[in-house]
Order: structure tokens, then C-alpha cells, then sequence
């Protein structure tokens, strides 16, 4: 009755030509049984985007089939069962695009498959949204984060645990009558042997990993979850690289979301890991740096996380005593790019007097990067984005420096 699914990616967008890498497939009877298990990696004939966050490395994936060579053999899985997943109109756009490539057109409808996230959420409210943080508070233990088997075979414990609130049959058995009886074309495909990842191959891990999963969920607006859990598994590593970046502008924009709802969900993206981070009453100068970082690559300031931070503590938390409120400490290098209002050489100065080590151009050693404008195309800014180095506003910058330092008179000479 059930088909639930989970792929792994080499990035977050379809409309980019990114391409699913593995795809796992568990099917369930109609008490949620397992029935049958299928899992493979594949050969996107590209490269694996962001290895860090799915393990797989390109060694694994030459002798992979490509997507074609299984395309039947997924299609006699799927047809005529209702698809399961977490976020799951992640994975159906993925596997929309790639049988497009193959030149057809399946019956793969998100109106008509089951999320487990969204159920999450009707089921209990306040509930978290990763798949990690859903099944520790249903039980369930997984292992091997972010490779496709392990997540579906959660997802469908998880989905079945969540079957046992509903009587039977459940109340969307009419969509599943529907989906029963969509016809599927004939696919290309051959009987060639699944590749299944070595055991090497990792998933995410870490401190905040921990956190992300502790995160609420966000009821507004509605498709703020299907943006923010893209989110939680990129930071699930602790970075968020400029393809990440570029990336999730890409995903908010396909989703409809405006540029104030995003700003407004990495305000609260912040302030909610930082709440998370205090979760145990303590924080150390290396998780306070590593929430700090998340601020800047957001296009926050610390003096968020610090706010957060004071609130969470109820006003126990001591602000650490720094010259910059971005995590930013003394001695960090940085470089000025674009006109600014006043002149250069009065930035420079300010930075300087602040603890702050100016350059004139930037070096993969450089801290940030100001920028009279953000989205700026300048040589200094590219460089700063193919080498990961943050680039914050000089409004921002100028949040960093103390009081004292904000309007220093020049000297003579």
C-alpha cells in the first residue's frame, strides 16, 4: 500500500540539473509491515555536490547504475502505492526531474503521497521537524545519517508508529484509491544489480547536528519547514559554503517565499539554535563560536545570539568582553570593498583601533569582508565568496566596533 522513499543529492535544487545519487525504497503493507526493501547509488555523470553532508565519494558511485538503467525498476516499485517520505515533496521533485530526463511523465503527486513531517506536526504539536528529532521522541534509533537506507527505514518506523492514531482505514484511503488506479508509462530500465554504499561512506554528525535537531518548527508561513529543514541538513555539518548559500536563495524563491519572510526565519533560525545551545544551562567559547558563525553565514550578528542567549539564561549568560559582536575576535583579518559614504581611510582606522587587522585584498587566511554592498561583484568580493570568507555590510561592521571606537578622530599627519 505504502512506498516510502528518501534520495540523497547532489544539491537541493532539480530546476539546476542536480541529480539524486542514491535512492532507497521501503514498502509497507497497510498496517505499515515491512514488505520490501530496494536501495541504490547512482551515477549522476556529474559532480557529487556537497560530500560533506552524504558521504558518498566518487569511487563508489563509477560503477553505479545510472538513473535510466533503474527506471523501470523503481516505477514497479512505486506504481500504484502511496509514497511516504520526510519533506517529502523534496524527494518526489527530485524523481519528477530525473524520469523527465528519461522523456516521461510520472504519476508522482504531492497532494497525494504522505509526509511524515507534515504529520508530525498534526500529530503533536510543538513537535520538532528534523527525522532525527521526530523519531527520538517517537523511540525509534537510527543509524547512518544521511544514507538513503537508513533514513527511509526510519521514516517508515516512524511512519508506521504514526499509522497506530488513525483508525483503519485511515482517512486518506480515498487518495490512496486514487493513486492505486494512475496509470504509469512505460519506462526504460534493464535488470541491472543496486550498488549499495560502502560502509565508509558517512552521514551528519556532531555537536550541532544535536542542536538542529532540537529546533521547533515554524507554522508560518507555510512553507517556512520545507525551507528551513533544507537548512537544518546543510548546518547539520556547522557550515554553510557560497553554493549552499546560492542555493537556498534558489530553493526560497521556487518555494514563494519573499525576501523579509527569509530574513525573518533566519532571525529566528538564530535566535532558536542559540535557545537550543543553552539547553543544558552552558555553553562553551568554541559551541558559542560555532553558533556565531551560523549568525554570519544567515546574515545575522552576534549580538543576536547574545540576546537569545540572556533570554534563554534568564539574564545568567555573561556576554563575552570582545571587539567585535560577530564572533569576530581580535586580531581577525579583513578587507573593505566599494565606495562608502565616508572614506576608506576612516574605516581603516576604526578597524584598527577596534583590535582588527585591515588587508588590501583578500587571502584565504581573511576573515570577512565589508562591503559597501553585499551583493557586490567586485574582485575583492568574488574572491571572498570562492574562498567561503563571510561578507557583511558596513552597517554591520559598524555594529562590531565599541562605542568608543565608532567615530575616532584621525590624527594629524
Amino acid at each position: 500500500m505504502y512506498a516510502v522513499i528518501d534520495t540523497e543529492t547532489t544539491g537541493l535544487l532539480p530546476s539546476h540539473r542536480h541529480r539524486v545519487i542514491e535512492i532507497a525504497v521501503v514498502l509497507l503493507d497497510a498496517r505499515g509491515q515491512v514488505e520490501h526493501e530496494w536501495v541504490t547509488l547512482l551515477n549522476p555523470q556529474r559532480d557529487l555536490g556537497p560530500q560533506h553532508i552524504h558521504g558518498i565519494l566518487t569511487a563508489d558511485v563509477l560503477a553505479a547504475p545510472e538513473f535510466g538503467d533503474i527506471a523501470r525498476q523503481l516505477g514497479d516499485l512505486l506504481a500504484g502505492r502511496m509514497v511516504v517520505g520526510h519533506n517529502v515533496e523534496f524527494d518526489l521533485g527530485f524523481l519528477r526531474a530525473e524520469f523527465a530526463r528519461l522523456g516521461v511523465t510520472v504519476p508522482l503527486i504531492t497532494e497525494r503521497s504522505m509526509c511524515t513531517m507534515a504529520l508530525a506536526g498534526y500529530l503533536y504539536p510543538g513537535a520538532k521537524r528534523t527525522l532525527g528529532a521526530c523519531c527520538t521522541a517517537a523511540g525509534i534509533s537510527i543509524e547512518g545519517w544521511h544514507s538513503a537506507m537508513a533514513d527511509t527505514r526510519a521514516t517508515a518506523e516512524l511512519f508506521s508508529h504514526y499509522l497506530k492514531a488513525f483508525p483503519s482505514p485511515p482517512p486518506w484511503q480515498w487518495a490512496y484509491e486514487e493513486v492505486r488506479r494512475l496509470p504509469w508509462p512505460a519506462l526504460p530500465g534493464t535488470d541491472v544489480a543496486p550498488t549499495v554504499r560502502p560502509v565508509h561512506a558517512g552521514g551528519r554528525h556532531g555537536w550541532m547536528s544535536r542542536l538542529v535537531d532540537q529546533l521547533p518548527r515554524v507554522p508560518e508561513p507555510p512553507q517556512a519547514d520545507s525551507y528551513l529543514v533544507l537548512l537544518d541538513t546543510i548546518l547539520a555539518n556547522g557550515e554553510i559554503t557560497a553554493a549552499d548559500a546560492d542555493q537556498l536563495v534558489q530553493v526560497a524563491t521556487e518555494l514563494g517565499l519573499t525576501r523579509p519572510q527569509v530574513d525573518s526565519l533566519h532571525r529566528w533560525y538564530v535566535a532558536a539554535l542559540a535557545t537550543a545551545s543553552w539547553g543544558d544551562g552552558t555553553i562553551t567559547p568554541d559551541q558559542r563560536n560555532d553558533v556565531d558563525r551560523v549568525a554570519v553565514m544567515l546574515g545575522r550578528r552576534a549580538t543576536d545570539v547574545d540576546e537569545a542567549l540572556l533570554r534563554a539564561s534568564g539574564g545568567r549568560y555573561v556576554v563575552p568582553d570582545r571587539p567585535g559582536a560577530r564572533g569576530f575576535p581580535p586580531g581577525s583579518t579583513m578587507v573593505f570593498t566599494g565606495d562608502m559614504v565616508e572614506p576608506r581611510e576612516l574605516w581603516w582606522d576604526r578597524a584598527v583601533a577596534a583590535g582588527f587587522v585591515p588587508q588590501e585584498a583578500v587571502r584565504p587566511e581573511t576573515t570577512f569582508l565589508v562591503a559597501a554592498d553585499v551583493d557586490s561583484l567586485s574582485v575583492k568580493a568574488r574572491a571572498a565568496r570562492q574562498l567561503n570568507v563571510p561578507i557583511i555590510s558596513v552597517d554591520d561592521f559598524r555594529r562590531l566596533l565599541p562605542a568608543t571606537h565608532q567615530n575616532p578622530e584621525r590624527k594629524a599627519g
